[in-house]
């Protein structure tokens, strides 16, 4: 049974999630984290919406210090 739009979008930001939690490296953990973000963004976001700048992504991320 083929997976819809949504329910594919939430089962990859689950797997983002994951490596996130599994990863030891700050900006892959950073990096997943990311990616996790926008696939719930289109999972509960839907179509309407435009996807976020890159600049309004940043803008939102936890930066650490020992990645600036």
């Amino acid at each position: 049974m083929p997976l819809d739009d949504n329910e594919y979008f939430y089962r990859r930001a689950e797997t983002e999630l994951k490596m996130a939690q599994a990863s030891q490296n700050p900006a892959a953990v950073l990096a997943h984290y990311t990616l996790a973000g926008h696939y719930l963004d289109r999972a509960y976001g839907g179509r309407e919406q435009q996807p976020a700048s890159p600049e309004e992504v940043r803008a939102r991320l936890p930066i650490s210090p020992t990645m600036q």
